[in-house]
């Protein structure tokens, strides 16, 4: 009987300190993601006029895939920037429309200190570095209407924050938010591309897609996208 017990008692030891040493890593994981983030925000501060910095240091926070690629040791395509006050987006979007050398009926383009510069409906392109217009809030009302889990964090004031759960960033499965997502079409279009990044998605959570689209219906707008076959349309 003492035998038994001293290996029950082992065999806890060990799953403590599983568990102990896999919540480290995830917090060294955080604290290295905010401050990758920190410098990413640095960077982009530089590139926007100088009357706009103190503004964008306490209005901008970032969300979206960044934040899982980098849980998961990739470099991120691009990092999103999003904004609480419309003004400010209203600003930006006129200083960098008015600084852009070609201007089109939907886009705006040009190079901005050697970097590609894209100004479109959705968004504020300065090389890897997007800042977010088509939605304008606080993380509650814009990174808690994002379509799945792993990408419903974002970074504010140095730390990583969850509206979702941390199993998604730490997994690879698609898990729909089904109560609150919006842009359904683009969706159901966004998810071969998180299938080939390697992520995967089950027939359910499938079906919950299918069924919010069933719900909502097609916008005007989305049908002439695809039927245009612009699905980039359909943001990041």
């Amino acid at each position: 009987m003492n035998a038994i017990k001293r290996l029950l008692l082992k065999s806890s030891f060990f799953r403590k300190t599983i568990h102990r040493s896999g919540e480290e890593i995830h917090k060294q994981k955080l604290n290295d993601i905010s401050k990758h983030l920190r410098e990413a925000k640095n960077d982009l501060i530089k590139l926007l006029p100088t009357q706009m910095w103190q503004r964008f240091e306490s209005e901008a926070y970032v969300s979206g895939g960044c934040i899982y690629s980098l849980y998961h040791d990739k470099q991120p395509k691009d990092y999103d920037f999003f904004l609480v006050n419309q003004s400010l987006v209203d600003e930006l979007r006129k200083y960098f429309i008015d600084h852009a050398g070609y201007h089109g009926s939907d886009m705006s383009s040009g190079v901005h200190n050697d970097l590609p510069l894209i100004i479109t409906n959705n968004a504020i392109s300065i090389g890897k570095y997007q800042i977010i217009t088509q939605w304008v809030g606080e993380p509650q009302e814009v990174t808690g209407q994002f379509d799945f889990g792993h990408n419903m964090f974002y970074w504010r004031n140095e730390k990583i924050y969850t509206l979702s759960d941390w199993s998604y960033l730490k997994g690879n499965a698609l898990v729909y938010n089904e109560q609150r997502a919006r842009d359904i079409v683009g969706t159901i279009v966004r998810v071969p591309r998180f299938v080939q990044r390697g992520m995967t998605i089950t027939q359910k959570e499938m079906s919950k897609v299918l069924l919010k689209l069933n719900s909502v219906g097609f916008t005007d707008k989305e049908i002439e996208i695809l039927e245009n076959n612009k699905l980039d349309r359909f943001g990041s």
